[in-house]
């Protein structure tokens, strides 16, 4: 599992660098339930087809709040238990306030349509989770660019560790917050509230 300071390393690497600018940044960070707030940074870019074969940018994606996380679909324990959690929030929360949730793949050899389809079924997230698929080399662009770092376990190729955090994106582009995979879903539902006022 990839520890959770390299992810915050991704968020805040580059804000700036005097004791004056840093300091203001702080006091900036807003409180967002259940998440880690972090210093506002430009998402790293996403260009991938979803489950349905549609184009997703990322950038095209402003006006929304988005959650982002890095799953895949044969996963055993963790993303089952991160999609039980989202369909619980979403619940919670109204349609059409839900913030846009992409899971992007870790596992592009066995993640297709079907197998997106099938845990949405399986896990109730039709409509919920947004799986984006593609090639090794175009999964591996996204990665590198967030910062993940999927890994098959040499004891059991088809499992993969890998990053299960949820980054939030504001509806300016911004990562704003990191949730951790045992977060509470209803500090998720009130958290995404605050996520779309930034």
């Amino acid at each position: 599992m990839l520890c959770a300071a390299l992810v915050l390393g991704l968020v805040v690497a580059g804000c700036g660098g005097g004791s004056s600018s840093s300091s203001n940044a702080a006091q900036s960070i807003p409180a967002i339930a259940g998440g880690d707030a972090v210093p506002a940074k430009n998402a790293p870019p996403i260009e991938l087809t979803d489950q349905y074969g549609k184009k997703v940018d990322l950038a095209k994606l402003k006006g929304h709040s988005v959650l982002i996380a890095f799953l895949y679909t044969h996963c055993t324990d963790l993303c089952p238990i991160v999609a039980g959690k989202v369909h619980t929030a979403y619940a919670q929360i109204p349609k059409a306030q839900r913030p846009v949730f992409l899971a992007v793949s870790v596992d592009p050899a066995h993640d297709t349509p079907a197998s997106a389809a099938t845990f949405n079924k399986r896990h109730r997230t039709t409509g919920e989770i947004d799986w984006l698929l593609g090639s090794r080399a175009e999964l591996e662009k996204v990665w590198t660019a967030w910062g993940v770092k999927p890994v098959h376990n040499a004891n059991d190729p088809e499992e993969i560790e890998h990053n299960a955090e949820i980054f939030a994106v504001d509806p300016q582009g911004q990562i704003r917050a990191l949730y951790p995979p045992n977060f509470k879903p209803e500090k998720l539902a009130i958290g995404t509230k605050t996520l779309a006022q930034l």
